[in-house]
């Protein structure tokens, strides 16, 4: 038994023990501390190492700096990201994929993954699921600038919907942004507008861009091609016109302008022709589609075709009175769509549909 004159002296050395322990520990929760603030301080460098890799095109080292990063502080998601980007611009899809995969899992709604991911599965060719990466960023999370990043991912999408053809996804997402791009991307809105489908649309941006600036040689090659598409051929021209006086170098409006002479020079339907140079035009058309209908069938000309054929190449000889062109103008361009037509069924390859004759014809036939 302890003797109550030991009393003071036990509790003595239990009170001494004890604060041994509570120094022992804050000296351990002190050190642990400054260890781990050594870590984070560490894998910080490591980090900054890494981005400046990257920013030199050094991405296979700065491969190596995220992942020492991420050795001294698991779970960091900056770090993650960027380890996923190297990887990525590496060539390393398969890495970047697995990376991203776990970052996605603990936090789905990550916009910043989610981008990366999509951009990872672009390169495989897997459109529909980047598709979906990029909604899930357009509306995910983001830590910094979450307006504008959620804009860029709209427009990786736009221009990704653009690349596939997907025209009316492609509407529909320029319809969402058309009240938040800056001036400058006016312009760029305008032709995937046009690459939409919508000219009319498109027009209407080119307008809106020339009324602040008459003279944009851009706006007014763009707004040629909305009229153009809209089949306004002349107004596309007199669009054509003006955008090369205001950018005389530019090649595609030259083209441009080129075509829409072509068609002009050749469309019989147009209006304030007088009965001659319809006829004129008429005949021509039909030639011209004899001649291109011909060229695509080689020996397969069946009954059909051989009788249209011969149809074309009389019409084509025989003289005309004056009072008659009209109604000869008629029967050219009848026959000229059966041919266009027969030719559909014979021909294996395409006609090219932005020439001349296909867009004249495709016009005669609405």
């Amino acid at each position: 038994m302890i003797k109550l004159s030991e009393g003071p002296s036990f509790l003595g050395t239990l009170v001494l023990v004890f604060l041994s322990m509570a120094v022992l520990f804050a000296v351990d929760t002190f050190l642990a501390g400054a260890d781990r603030a050594e870590s984070v301080a560490g894998a910080a460098r490591l980090y900054r190492e890494g981005e400046d890799l990257m920013q030199h095109g050094r991405h296979a080292e700065a491969i190596g700096r995220f992942q020492d990063a991420l050795s001294m502080e698991r779970g960091n998601r900056d770090y993650q990201r960027a380890l996923a980007e190297a990887q990525l611009a590496a060539g390393k899809s398969a890495d970047a994929e697995s990376t991203l995969s776990d970052l996605l899992q603990s936090d789905p709604t990550d916009g910043s993954a989610s981008l990366l991911m999509s951009r990872v599965i672009v390169k495989q060719r897997r459109y529909a699921e980047a598709i979906s990466y990029l909604h899930r960023a357009i509306y995910g999370e983001w830590k910094n600038d979450p307006a504008g990043n959620r804009l860029r991912a709209r427009f990786e999408l736009i221009d990704l919907l653009a690349k596939r053809n997907s025209k009316e996804e492609l509407l529909s997402e320029l319809m969402a942004v058309q009240d938040q791009l800056p001036p400058e991307l006016e312009r760029k809105r305008g032709r995937l507008f046009l690459q939409a489908g919508s000219p009319n649309r498109a027009a209407e941006v080119f307008h809106a861009i020339l009324n602040d600036d008459p003279e944009n040689a851009d706006a007014l090659t763009g707004l040629g091609e909305a009229e153009f598409a809209r089949g306004d051929y002349r107004a596309a021209q007199h669009d054509f016109q003006s955008g090369l006086r205001a950018a005389p170098d530019d090649q595609e409006a030259r083209q441009h302008l080129e075509l829409v002479n072509q068609v002009l020079d050749l469309d019989p339907t147009i209006r304030g022709l007088g009965p001659s140079e319809r006829f004129r035009r008429s005949r021509r058309l039909m030639a011209m589609t004899a001649e291109a209908v011909r060229n695509c069938a080689g020996q397969n000309v069946l009954p059909e075709l051989q009788e249209l054929l011969g149809q074309a190449d009389s019409a084509g000889k025989e003289r005309v009175k004056p009072a008659q062109e009209s109604e000869n103008a008629e029967s050219y361009l009848g026959l000229a769509e059966q041919l266009w037509e027969t030719r559909k069924k014979i021909c294996k390859t395409e006609p090219d549909s932005n020439g001349p004759l296909a867009l004249v014809l495709a016009r005669i036939a609405q």
